[in-house]
């Protein structure tokens, strides 16, 4: 069977909201590559590679517009087995990790192209294989193998050309986006003996140490706890985000240790302030992680949505729906979140006082339907 690359890619569903997912399907192969040779040296670089057109010369270097991401490991890299199964549509190679076999073509919805060049171990022998994918016949350009005198195992991927629409919704600056990529394979880092990834800015020869941004921003932070929602079992992880670069407070949905969607908790949690203050004084952002094997196993093939039923009433629903599931998270992150919101919630009880007692007495007689009883002036409670 012969694959249309180009029309697979235009049936992968990608929104511009999601600009980084192709660089996190990157950085995710690489630490599972890691894995697979079973390295404990592993090492992952990210590096942006910026515009550097004439035109944008007063233009702060840090803030351009990237057009490029190199992402290099020192995994397995890209040997007769694993290059065979880059050139099978949908294979289910990784399906143990639930791989979905179609991360690649995410590359090229983003990416004008993309070039790959892989150095490793063939039996007793080194060889480097190098190739493009692109959007046209088979996805494979110019593959060449050949011997290599270079003794160790090294691949690069480089994701070339970033489309207008995509890139003008990317963040720019180099610790946001170290923040994501740290935020998106938190669940990777947690275990034991991550591999090092390195965010680099080839404009400024920035070099961020993102198991750093980890331990120091999120990992002493984490809480997980288990729950049942519908008799279905789940695990909830909570995390104090102290990073500046995480604006919302979010809910996110995984399956196999990978963010699937996400949504914003503003509205959904009573009192939730901009920005949470810990018992330090600290101000963080919360963020949680939803896992269960009911969320692997209905994870759609592009790992942008769930196959769960949105309601009761659904003829063939079988376990929790959607909103249960939901309903039954967010349930968790009130509980986890309270101690947080309470002083917010108290602030705005005591501005509440405060305006009834001197400027507003005529909101008096409907402060029995509050929640809280109001002190009034002399010492008394109005409910």
């Amino acid at each position: 069977m012969k694959i249309d690359v180009a029309g697979r890619v235009r049936n992968v569903p990608l929104p511009t909201s999601r600009p980084l997912t192709p660089l996190f399907e990157a950085v995710v192969n690489s630490i599972q590559a890691i894995e697979d040779a079973r390295r404990g040296d592993g090492r992952i670089s990210i590096k942006l590679v910026r515009d550097q057109s004439p035109t944008l010369i007063e233009l702060d270097r840090g803030s351009r517009d990237i057009v490029s991401f190199e992402i290099t490991d020192n995994g397995v890299g890209f040997n007769d087995d694993n290059f065979a199964a880059f050139q099978t549509s949908d294979t289910t190679y990784k399906a143990n990790r639930g791989g979905k076999g179609i991360g690649r073509f995410v590359w090229l919805v983003a990416f004008e192209s993309v070039s790959i060049e892989s150095t490793f171990k063939a039996g007793e022998y080194w060889k480097t294989r190098s190739f493009s994918f692109v959007a046209s016949g088979d996805g494979i350009d110019s593959e060449k193998t050949s011997q290599s005198s270079e003794g160790k195992a090294e691949t690069t991927v480089k994701l070339l050309g970033y489309k207008d629409k995509f890139r003008s919704n990317a963040p720019r600056r180099a610790e946001t986006i170290g923040a994501h990529i740290v935020e998106h394979c938190l669940e990777y880092l947690i275990r034991p003996n991550p591999p090092q990834l390195t965010l680099i800015d080839a404009a400024t020869n920035e070099r961020i140490d993102l198991n750093e941004m980890f331990e120091k921003e999120m990992a002493a932070n984490a809480k997980s706890i288990p729950f049942k929602a519908e008799g279905v079992t789940f695990n909830i992880l909570h995390v104090k985000l102290y990073s500046s670069h995480i604006k919302d407070h979010l809910l996110h949905y995984c399956a196999n240790n990978r963010v699937v969607k996400s949504e914003k908790l503003t509205g959904r949690i009573p009192d939730l302030a901009k920005r949470l203050t810990d018992g330090d004084g600290r101000e963080f952002i919360y963020a949680a992680y939803l896992d269960s094997p009911l969320l692997d196993s209905s994870v759609n093939p592009e790992r942008t949505e769930f196959s769960i039923s949105l309601e009761e009433d659904s003829l063939f629903r079988s376990g929790p729906t959607w909103s249960q599931i939901r309903d039954a998270a967010l349930g968790q992150t009130k509980e986890y979140l309270a101690p947080f919101t309470r002083p917010v919630h108290e602030q705005k009880e005591q501005r509440i006082q405060t305006f009834v007692a001197t400027q507003g007495p005529m909101y008096r007689p409907i402060l029995k339907y509050h929640c809280c009883p109001v002190k009034l002036q002399g010492g008394g409670r109005k409910y």
